[in-house]
């Protein structure tokens, strides 16, 4: 070999030396966004398994960064996240599956425009992960929603109407529509919208603004009143949101309470206690704090409840089923009057039939004929109001009505039981049972309303 080629070859090596050098630089990802565990509200457990990803972190594996990409997004640590996101989209760019969640990242940090151009390559693929048939649809959901932050409203309605099929998209759009004066084609969205679900309130309440704004006051009336009568509330969370507790559940002591549960259901009450006690130990939850006392009830440990039960109260506050743990405890231990209270002040918080029912027991049991009568009589009340929440008219009128037969002195029993009565079209029913509430509370102000609508309504 000559000196020439001899300086050749060296300079080619050199030149390669350098390519490798370059390229390992610029492949290998930089270091992990720092978390700053000292201000994360992250219990010890979890990031101890976080950390303990992190090193076990392979970079050149798609699999190990999409893992901990959905660790990270679990509990809210979206930078770490979408850094994850951006190494698999280097090393496995034809995988577009992490894509929505991408994106979803984007959207949840503010980074609209971000979110958007994720979105917008999920659409250009037609991918159809991680919702089926209906990721596409999400995206544009998504996309409409992000022109709205922007206050975009054409952007956004343009969007909105390319998720036909998604029921948040259409009252969304309806709302936009209302608010751009055009009520009339709202109207449409809503009927679609209260066919399939006329139970939830926000489409009632948008209905009936609707018909305001068409100058239909009846029609505005009704669904108004149908509003007052529904229960199920239209879902604020994203449909990946699950995936989101799934993961929750599988780490830290979420997974130690999560088989306490299971351990429940398989009547192994005693590993169930042992569990739960340990998922309290690590980490301190009012949920969790309220099972690991309900299992101390359930294996004959009322006063441990009971002390689980009032550490609750000081650090969170009473709650209906807080106080109900320490009315069955009482009971256990043989003392019925501060069961009594105790369930008194829970119905305070939280009506339910259960809580009535427990306190007719008790006034029975201390022969109490007429207060038991009152609390049986305001337990099929507060059954029968569910039912009517329920827009069950006619499984409310029946609880209603053996109500007002064993106690016929509480004026909310009547007014619903009119309430019903009207709907159902019994008008003379109605009336009565108006009267009577007004007779025992001549300033309720719904009765008031009810018995001038109805007299109105006989004038016509």
């Amino acid at each position: 070999m000559t000196r020439l080629q001899r300086l050749l070859v060296a300079a080619i090596a050199l030149e390669l030396a350098g390519l490798c050098l370059w390229w390992r630089r610029h492949s290998r990802p930089g270091p992990l966004p720092q978390i700053d565990w000292s201000v994360c509200m992250i219990e010890s457990t979890v990031a101890d398994e976080i950390r303990e990803m992190e090193k076990r972190l392979q970079p050149g594996n798609p699999a190990g960064w999409s893992e901990l990409a959905a660790a990270y997004r679990a509990f809210g640590l979206f930078p770490q996240a979408e850094y994850c996101y951006r190494q698999v989209d280097k090393l496995s760019p034809k995988d577009r599956s992490y894509l929505y969640y991408w994106a979803e990242c984007a959207d949840l940090m503010g980074r609209t425009r971000a979110a958007t151009k994720r979105y917008r390559q999920v659409i250009d693929a037609k991918l159809s992960v991680p919702l089926g048939i209906q990721t596409i649809q999400y995206c544009w959901l998504n996309i409409g929603q992000d022109r709205l932050r922007e206050e975009n409203v054409p952007a956004a309605m343009d969007a909105l109407r390319e998720a036909p099929d998604i029921p948040k998209a259409k009252f969304l759009l309806a709302r936009v529509l209302i608010r751009s004066g055009r009520a009339k084609e709202a109207i449409a969205l809503l009927d679609d919208l209260l066919r399939d679900s006329p139970g939830v309130i926000e489409y009632n309440q948008m209905k009936s603004w609707a018909e305001d704004e068409l100058g239909d006051q009846d029609a505005a009336q009704e669904f108004y009143e149908r509003s007052l009568r529904s229960r199920q509330e239209l879902s604020k969370s994203d449909p990946t949101y699950q995936e989101v507790l799934e993961r929750r559940k599988s780490m830290g002591s979420q997974s130690w309470h999560e088989k306490s549960l299971q351990l429940e259901t398989q009547g192994k009450l005693q590993d169930a206690l042992e569990w739960s006690r340990k998922a309290v130990q690590a980490f301190w939850a009012e949920d969790r704090a309220q099972e690991l006392a309900r299992l101390e009830l359930l294996t004959g440990h009322p006063k441990e409840a009971i002390a689980l039960a009032e550490e609750c109260v000081n650090r969170v506050g009473a709650s209906a089923k807080t106080l109900d743990i320490i009315g069955v405890a009482s009971v256990q231990l043989g003392d019925r009057a501060r069961a009594q209270r105790v369930w008194e002040q829970a119905i305070e918080l939280e009506p339910t039939p259960n809580l009535y029912g427990k306190l007719a027991e008790l006034r029975r049991l201390a022969d109490d004929a007429l207060g038991a009568a009152r609390y049986w009589s305001l337990e099929q009340y507060q059954t029968g109001k569910d039912a009517w929440l329920n827009n069950d008219l006619t499984a409310a009128r029946e609880h209603l009505e053996k109500a007002v037969a064993l106690y016929e002195g509480h004026p909310h029993t009547w007014f619903y039981l009119g309430q019903t009565r009207r709907f159902l079209g019994d008008i003379p029913g109605a009336k009565a049972a108006y009267r009577r509430c007004l007779q025992i509370n001549p300033d309720h102000g719904r009765a008031l309303r009810a018995w001038e609508r109805l007299n109105q309504e006989s004038r016509k």
